[in-house]
């Protein structure tokens, strides 16, 4: 039975959830790999597109990348860009490295002469740079605890001269808003009732704070004077009341004028935009509308109030970095990621930025310089930021639990635990003859595979550098299973442990079932428009990937499976289509009402996995006498349904996630 909800899960979940790799990138090595790049075609010029695939293989092209290593290369040669010797601009063509003209006697003895001299100076100039980049990214590597609370603390708030944290303390709707006064420890609670607050942001003169109080349905913004000398709040004014947006926003900035800047979606289409908003006039203003695929994310305002630093979701696994000059009203990308962004924040220089990113924190220069602060940590986190002297980041620390129960078609009510640590355990899929199955666990911070099989977990693929997984499939001779990164396959023996790496040449895609009649994979992968699924046939042989986009109505592949004759079918949320012999889609059943959350076609039968309010619908078809019928299963509260076994007698469930939260200071 193929995974349920693996697009609505995978996406929406690993923004706060399950998003996460090991992400680091050596400036130097890079650097010199440009430089022998361009060595062996000297005299040719050669394209960013032909430097970027040479020395970043299998990763999205970013001219930045290409530029900040010439830039390094001519500070090592002491060359004008205006008028170089050495590296030549050639506009909209790419770079060349000019051919040194030598005498035949004398070639063949002094051929890496140019070379070796341009690779001395370079070594120079590298250890001066490891020396600068030392002095200005302190070590941190110390945690300590900022409260005693033992309750979940989030949506810290630096003030702007460093002395005071504000920040949200409690369960969501049994919330208050918190000040804390960093040197002394003193505390004091600031809000008179319970309720859920968010996105918290000091003013520019540090006297005031706002943030969002939310309901069910509803949400306010709020601001809420403060005497610091008093340690009390003042007056609380309403400035805006959402009605057809939200406010999205980990935080609100507070700029000058009495200006507020945050991120809001539209309630019906769900697109995203910077908006400001003059306290004093109630007016609101669109800065910045994302596009197309884009999903803004997380911004941040500068300290000196001239520039905003954009986070967006950019497509399958891409998270670009773009920054705003409110001035000129004009943007510039300076990186593209991967693996999420949790916050983002300016350094006190407004010369590089802060990304919280899973269990790790990077700082990016605004030349797209990226570098790894190293840390011990194994927990989630959340909007890090500097405090006014950047010698320590503050930060927000998420642990969260997420379980794997079971539940059976003959004893609905009843739920048995099979997967229980206090780490995200996730994404099961039953074997084909459904007596085990495997899962991913994020335990020690560790992304890992384990076997479950008659009530014991065995650990079946290490990970050894600690990638984003991309989904699990089983091998028909349930003994092998396969997983997958970015950019490499793994083929793994249960029994033995062992594991064969394939790599390819594609993006990352999502691994969803096994052919039967040859050795391929049914994958998911992102179409060009970034936002919807395709179906595509990866071929084991010749790594070959071949996506079927059909034509009509866009593909969202929340469902997807294989019947006997490798005939692909697959759904939105509420169509099922099949691919058809001739490579066309075809429609093959609606439904009226209910979202469909799974598919799987076994012997002929096509089994729909529809969601409603209090329990699970099966509707099953004959394909070849197309007779129907259907049956509910008792829904699980906040349970979701992940997985089935193949004769729909077994069902594998995630708990909701709990979380628990703690605000630290890494020093």
């Amino acid at each position: 039975m193929a995974n349920y909800r693996i697009g609505k899960f995978a996406i929406d979940e690993s923004r706060c959830l399950i998003s996460s790799q090991e992400y680091e990138q050596v400036v130097e090595p890079k650097v010199m790999d440009v430089l022998h790049t361009l060595y062996i075609h000297q005299g040719k010029v050669v394209s960013q597109e032909m430097i970027f695939a040479a020395v970043w293989p299998n990763s999205i092209f970013n001219p930045s990348s290409v530029q900040r290593c010439i830039a390094l290369l001519r500070k090592a040669l002491k060359e004008d860009a205006k008028n170089p010797q050495f590296i030549i601009t050639h506009p909209k063509r790419g770079y060349s490295l000019e051919q040194v003209e030598l005498s035949q006697s004398t070639k063949a003895k002094t051929q890496w002469l140019p070379l070796l001299l341009v690779v001395l100076v370079f070594t120079g100039v590298v250890v001066w740079q490891m020396i600068a980049d030392k002095q200005a990214h302190p070590s941190f590597s110390q945690l300590m605890p900022l409260t005693s609370s033992e309750l979940n603390e989030s949506n810290l708030s630096l003030s702007h001269n460093g002395n005071h944290l504000a920040f949200v303390r409690g369960d969501k709707g049994n919330q208050h808003i918190w000040l804390k006064e960093l040197a002394t420890g003193r505390e004091a609670r600031l809000t008179k009732f319970a309720a859920s607050y968010f996105a918290l942001g000091w003013s520019s003169q540090d006297n005031a704070l706002a943030f969002v109080e939310a309901s069910e349905h509803n949400q306010s913004l709020q601001t809420l004077s403060l005497d610091l000398s008093s340690f009390v709040a003042r007056e609380k004014t309403t400035v805006n009341r959402f009605t057809e947006t939200t406010l999205t926003s980990h935080h609100i900035y507070w700029g000058a004028g009495e200006v507020l800047y945050f991120i809001e979606k539209n309630k019906q289409s769900n697109d995203t935009q910077l908006v400001s908003l003059d306290i004093n006039s109630k007016q609101k203003k669109r800065l910045l509308a994302a596009s197309e695929q884009d999903w803004l994310l997380v911004h941040a305002l500068s300290n000196d109030g001239s520039k905003v630093a954009l986070g967006f979701e950019a497509g399958q696994n891409k998270y670009r970095i773009d920054v705003l000059e409110l001035a000129s009203n004009t943007v510039k990308t300076i990186a593209v990621i991967e693996n999420g962004i949790q916050g983002l924040s300016w350094h006190p220089n407004n010369q590089a930025l802060l990304i919280s990113q899973r269990n790790q924190l990077i700082s990016l220069d605004l030349e797209g310089e990226l570098q790894l602060i190293p840390f011990n940590n194994y927990q989630i986190i959340r909007d890090a930021q500097y405090t006014s002297s950047a010698e320590s980041i503050l930060m927000e620390l998420v642990n969260v639990d997420v379980d794997i129960v079971s539940q059976t078609r003959t004893d609905p009510n009843t739920l048995t635990k099979r997967v229980d640590t206090s780490s995200v355990d996730f994404l099961p899929v039953f074997s084909p003859d459904s007596t085990k199955f495997v899962f991913e666990s994020h335990r020690f911070g560790l992304k890992q595979l384990f076997l479950y099989e008659n009530e014991k977990q065995k650990l079946v693929f290490a990970n050894p550098d600690n990638e984003e997984l991309f989904g699990t499939v089983w091998h028909k001779n349930g003994q092998q299973v396969f997983t997958a990164s970015k950019d490499t396959l793994y083929k793994i023996d249960i029994v033995s442990g062992t594991y064969e790496a394939i790599p390819h040449p594609h993006h990352s895609f999502y691994l969803r079932e096994m052919y039967h009649n040859e050795e391929s994979i049914l994958v998911s992968y992102r179409a060009k428009d970034g936002v919807t699924f395709h179906p595509a046939k990866f071929d084991l042989n010749d790594l070959s990937l071949t996506p079927f986009s059909g034509s009509g109505k866009r593909l969202s592949c929340y469902g997807m499976d294989l019947d006997d004759k490798d005939q692909i079918y697959f759904s939105n949320s509420n169509e099922v289509f099949r691919i058809n012999s001739d490579g066309d889609i075809e429609l093959i059943w609606q439904s009226q009402q209910d979202e469909i959350i799974g598919i799987a076609v076994e012997k002929q039968q096509l089994a729909i996995t529809l969601e409603q309010p209090h329990s699970i619908k099966y509707q099953t078809i004959d394909l070849v006498s197309s007779n129907s019928k259907s049956w509910q299963l008792t829904a699980p509260k906040q349970h979701m349904l992940i997985n089935a076994s193949h004769d729909l007698n077994e069902f594998l469930y995630l708990t909701d996630p709990k979380r628990t939260r703690k605000l630290v200071k890494l020093l």
